[in-house]
């Protein structure tokens, strides 16, 4: 059979199936979840049942009370009797509303007038207001139950009322009481967060509703003359009345499993599956909405899954089926594999030797790179040496030419037997000697070779070194020098090489002010808990943006006749001690170099 007619068949089933299976999940999930719905419904009708039947045998108890009798008879009584037996009376009735978890409970006479009520402090006090339009007084006043709901005319709020005539010793009418019960327990109830649900009355009017957008529409159109009696009622306010469905009545539409409801928050309508329980205790009508896109998005997974399930079991027979071929082509290619891996096995292990051979000759230019770094740094110091020549010539030429003049003073004064100024003489001769050796001691010691990465040096003494050996440059170009130096500080770095990175910052800051007439150069130390920190600034120009981001690049100098390795040495040498070198601009104006370097394990500790 071609390959082709075999994948169509494939499809073909497989289409054939996803449909079958689209079907069946429609109709299971459909019944599942109006059963649910239906359940879920009944048991929040059944719970509110409860709730409001408890409060329904309380106003007759209530009105029983002989303290009721005695407000109402108190309105014929003078202002400060009545006055005093109404506030009596309202504490009472504040008393019963806390007692029993009542919104609010107040007390009418024969013309419905409110006398007292437990919310007398509020603004919305219902006391003076006349409520004989109500259906809970009419009942009442005639002698029997009461019970109804709508809008409080005070408060605003949605609530059930229950209502009981309050008779007197010969079984006449004296007044009501009345219970109105909040009906936000509903809300404390209802724990099913993907269901809508919806309480309407016998009409179709939406007195409470998880979606606040469809309360006071109706379920289904209602004529003009309903919706006219509905207003003048004012059991709602001022409700809105336009219908939720296209259903033309609550039959028509409790016949049905699915309707689409109006969304007005929306401005569109929406598909729900829906079901509906009677309330026997308060005569409403609950509905209950979930969305019909949750059956469909069931039966898309449901579809997926099928289809993932088949698209995998041809791939197992599929897969079977290249075993089967692919053990045949196996043993064949076989015999050419193991030949094929004795070549490779051969090139691997030629490879190999090359890259040894090829990991020691980097070894080794690693070792003749860090041979060629230190010569350069030593080549660097003995640059500077140069430099600092004529340094030495007249540090030295100074104290040779007075120890001439000593020695000629000396002889003269021999041969006029002077001898304590002879003596004298010959002890400022020695003085200037160990001056000369200590000036080459301390030359052949900053032009010796090697380093010592674990040593510990006196920051502040070698700092001092380096201004020594700078003296005579300093002192030529007239540089004001500002120390601010932190004795004590030690850290981890050779001496030697810290005192290199200072002379060569000095020279710098000195030829970076040839054309300033007020040099400056200051130098600052401080130590913080692991690190010490020295700033090197001058009074000098300055550098611009490209000049810092250069500054430290191999060959790259400001000056005409530099070579611009001079800071990549002094960074690399601190790098080599775990320092580091930055550039920045100063606040007076300049450059300003920062060192950082760790502190010794004794400073630290």
């Amino acid at each position: 059979m071609p390959k082709s007619r075999t994948l169509g068949l494939i499809a073909g089933l497989g289409i054939i199936l996803s449909v079958l299976i689209g079907f069946l999940t429609q109709q299971h999930f459909t019944r599942t979840l109006s059963e649910q719905i239906t359940s879920d419904i009944r048991l929040l009708g059944e719970k509110l049942d409860q709730r409001l039947t408890r409060y329904q045998q309380l106003p007759q108890l209530l009105a029983h009370d002989p303290r009721l009798l005695d407000s109402l008879h108190a309105e014929s009584s003078p202002k400060r009797e009545r006055d005093a037996k109404m506030l009596q009376t309202n504490l009472l009735l504040a008393y019963w509303a806390k007692t029993l978890s009542a919104d609010t409970i107040y007390l009418l006479n024969t013309q419905g007038d409110t006398l007292a009520a437990s919310n007398w402090r509020q603004a919305d006090s219902f006391v003076g207001n006349n409520y004989a339009y109500r259906p809970y007084f009419s009942d009442a006043i005639q002698g029997s139950l009461g019970q109804f709901f709508a809008l409080g005319v005070s408060s605003g709020k949605r609530g059930y009322f229950f209502s009981a005539p309050v008779f007197n010793n010969q079984k006449q009418i004296e007044g009501v009481i009345v219970i109105k019960i909040d009906l936000n327990l509903v809300d404390e109830i209802w724990q099913y967060k993907e269901l809508e649900y919806v309480i309407s009355d016998q009409q179709g009017v939406v007195f409470y509703s998880s979606i606040d957008a469809w309360l006071y529409h109706t379920l289904v159109p209602l004529s003009p003359t309903q919706q006219q009696q509905i207003r003048e009622s004012r059991q709602y306010g001022h409700p809105i009345l336009s219908p939720l469905t296209g259903f033309p009545s609550l039959t028509a539409l409790n016949t049905n499993h699915q309707a689409d409801m109006y969304l007005p928050h929306r401005q569109r309508s929406q598909s729900f599956l829906q079901a509906h329980h009677d309330m026997a205790t308060a005569g409403w009508v609950i509905y209950g909405f979930t969305p019909s896109l949750h059956i469909y998005t069931n039966v898309f997974e449901s579809i997926l899954l099928f289809i993932a399930f088949y698209v995998l079991l041809i791939l197992v027979i599929i897969y079977w089926w290249q075993t089967v071929s692919a053990k045949e082509a196996l043993s064949a290619l076989n015999d050419t594999l193991e030949h094929q891996v004795a070549d490779r096995t051969q090139h691997l292990h030629l490879a190999n030797q090359e890259l040894w051979h090829t990991i020691e000759q980097y070894e080794l230019t690693q070792v003749q790179l860090k041979e060629t770094q230190t010569e350069l740094i030593q080549a660097a110091k003995l640059a500077m040496l140069g430099e600092l020549s004529a340094s030495i010539n007249h540090e030295i030429n100074q104290p040779l030419a007075a120890m001439r003049t000593y020695c000629e003073n000396g002889l003269k004064l021999l041969e006029k037997e002077r001898y304590q100024s002879v003596a004298s003489n010959l002890e400022q001769v020695i003085d200037l000697n160990e001056r000369i050796a200590t000036i080459i001691a301390r030359f052949k010691v900053f032009a010796r070779k090697g380093q010592s990465v674990n040593s510990t040096t006196d920051a502040a003494q070698s700092i001092r070194n380096a201004i020594q050996l700078m003296h005579a440059p300093l002192t030529k170009h007239q540089v004001a020098l500002q120390l601010s130096l932190s004795d004590d500080v030690f850290v981890r770095i050779d001496a030697v090489q810290f005192e290199q990175v200072i002379i060569n910052l000095l020279q710098n800051a000195i030829q970076a002010q040839e054309d300033v007439s007020e040099k400056k150069i200051g130098i600052s130390l401080h130590a913080g808990r692991q690190r010490a920190v020295i700033t090197l600034w001058d009074n000098g120009p300055g550098l611009d943006d490209t000049q810092k981001q250069r500054i430290f690049t191999p060959f790259f100098s400001t000056k005409h006749d530099g070579l611009g390795l001079g800071l990549t040495i002094c960074r690399r040498i601190l790098d080599l001690f775990s320092g580091s070198l930055t550039v920045h601009n100063h606040t007076g104006g300049g450059a300003e170099f920062q060192i950082s370097l760790p502190l010794s394990k004794e400073e630290q500790a």
